[in-house]
């Protein structure tokens, strides 16, 4: 099954949808009627402009970077592209972890590179020292991973990171934080430092925008003027790129939504236990540094079936692994009395 049919939605509008990692928060009214205003202004004959001069202002602000530091894309996705595009080529090697973002696979095998996985899935543990001993008996090319981890939720403590870009100073390292304002911890302020470092972010989950594909690569200035070099025009659309100069303007909306959903996962995730050892064992989760919360069952099947019976859908993945994206008080409810049913 290739990348593109996993993001098939099938599901109405009407589901609760907890399978890719959104935030239930919407938009506000009147935040809506200004973007409605704004849309008129809009010249639907042209081309989007490339100049991005005022969303990397109001994202620097925010990231505490400068805008020299960031390229716009369209998602993370275009991100991965052009890093991955002008670095992978005849079999170099990408190291990551598995499970990790499909994405990665996807770039890598598209410029015909070879993966490289340090398996977290199986133990459900990182060991930096081990990961580091790996990437080099391997000579990898690239090193790149989410923090937290997409879907385990673990996340790479700070030091860790810090200590793999010392021992690949000749490697480009991607550190993926999309879901950094959900553990709080990025390695931003080092882009300076440490010239093989690029940080990607997006605007899809936090600040509650997947609507609008936008993304960013943020690193050093020689960097960022190199994978300029690589970056298609007009990726951008016109109205995501009116409406982020829009949004972008509140910069505490991100936080204001990471700190409800937050609080929202360690009641559903204290809940979920609780179901856990109710089950003896059937079923176990997993702790979480981001807004979803992975787990395994080998009644899967079943409990996928149960909850699709009432208009819920979760993340699935191969063998017995599952992922929950944190909803609503509301729907983390719906979603427990249907588990509590199964297990």
């Amino acid at each position: 099954m290739g990348v593109y049919s996993q993001y098939i939605d099938t599901d109405s509008i009407e589901s609760i949808r907890l399978n890719s990692n959104e935030v239930y928060m919407d938009l506000d009214y009147d935040l809506k009627q200004k973007l409605k205003k704004s849309l008129s202004n809009l010249e639907f004959n042209r081309y989007p402009s490339n100049d991005m001069s005022e969303i990397k202002k109001l994202y620097a602000d925010y990231a505490d970077v400068k805008p020299e530091n960031i390229i716009v894309c369209n998602g993370s996705d275009e991100s991965l592209d052009i890093i991955i595009g002008s670095i992978i080529n005849d079999n170099k090697k990408v190291l990551t972890l598995s499970p990790d973002f499909v994405m990665y696979d996807f770039f890598t095998n598209m410029f015909k590179g070879k993966l490289v996985k340090y398996d977290v899935g199986t133990k459900m543990s990182f060991n930096m020292d081990e990961f580091i001993a790996l990437g080099k008996s391997e000579d990898v090319d690239l090193i790149v991973f989410s923090n937290p981890n997409n879907p385990t939720g673990m996340a790479v403590n700070l030091a860790d990171i810090l200590k793999l870009l010392n021992e690949f100073k000749d490697k480009t390292v991607i550190i993926d934080e999309a879901y950094y304002e959900f553990n709080g911890e990025t390695v931003l302020p080092y882009i300076n430092e440490f010239k093989n470092l690029i940080v990607t972010r997006t605007l899809s989950k936090a600040w509650g925008l997947a609507a609008l594909r936008m993304g960013f690569l943020i690193s050093n200035e020689d960097n960022i003027n190199k994978f300029m070099e690589s970056k298609v025009p007009y990726t951008v659309s016109s109205f995501s790129k009116m409406a982020a100069e829009i949004v972008l303007q509140d910069k505490q909306r991100p936080i204001r939504n990471a700190e409800i959903i937050v609080s929202e996962r360690k009641s559903l995730y204290e809940n979920l236990k609780k179901i856990e050892n109710a089950s003896h064992g059937s079923v176990v989760f997993y702790e979480s540094k981001s807004n979803y919360i992975y787990g395994r069952t080998e009644n899967k099947e079943r409990m996928l079936q149960s909850l699709a019976e009432n208009n819920i859908y979760i993340r699935n993945f191969d063998g017995s692994a599952f992922r929950i994206t944190v909803g609503s008080s509301e729907q983390n409810e719906k979603l427990l009395a249907v588990l509590n049913n199964v297990f």
